[in-house]
């Protein structure tokens, strides 16, 4: 196993454990791995992780461990309602507790860096970066991956090109 995937592995369970520590009858959680996208191929990202998503009876929670990413960069981290493999278009479109409504939170979960949902995630100068995430509704089963965007320059944390994607 490479020192990559060792620090990863150790990452997630310690993630995981503070996530969940003792998770309140009726919740589920969900975890995928990262995988590049090609957009994310196309800046010479090589991108792994892990995302972690909890619905209980009256939340969604989330944590993200990326890794691979530019150093002191910050990027967006949402939450999406199709799978990676979605013909077209992996990860589909950001989930909506309403659908149609507002394009940001409370309405869709999104994870950061900070305790603003909307600052995005910022990698260390290791190129890892962790986020989290809480939403005051329960995600719906279209709730089906979490994906992290490029934010070109000019941009927001609202989105932007997509370069990772993990199946929840």
């Amino acid at each position: 196993m490479s020192i990559r995937k060792a620090v990863l592995a150790l990452g997630v369970l310690a993630t995981v454990a503070v996530t969940v520590p003792a998770s309140p009858a009726g919740a589920a959680t969900s975890v995928g791995r990262f995988s590049t996208l090609s957009a994310g191929e196309g800046l010479g990202l090589d991108i792994d992780g892990y995302a972690i998503v909890t619905r209980t009876n009256s939340a969604t929670t989330g944590r993200v461990i990326v890794l691979g990413l530019e150093p002191g960069e910050t990027y967006a981290a949402h939450l999406h309602n199709q799978p990676c493999s979605f013909p077209g278009n992996p990860g589909g479109g950001h989930y909506q507790n309403v659908v149609g409504g507002p394009v940001v939170p409370p309405n869709e979960l999104w994870f950061s860096s900070t305790s603003d949902q909307t600052d995005g995630i910022t990698a260390n100068i290791g190129g890892v970066a962790i986020g989290r995430g809480r939403a005051e509704w329960v995600a719906r089963p279209e709730a089906r991956a979490v994906i992290i965007h490029f934010i070109p320059p000019g941009g927001t944390t609202g989105g932007g090109p997509k370069i990772a994607c993990a199946d929840i």
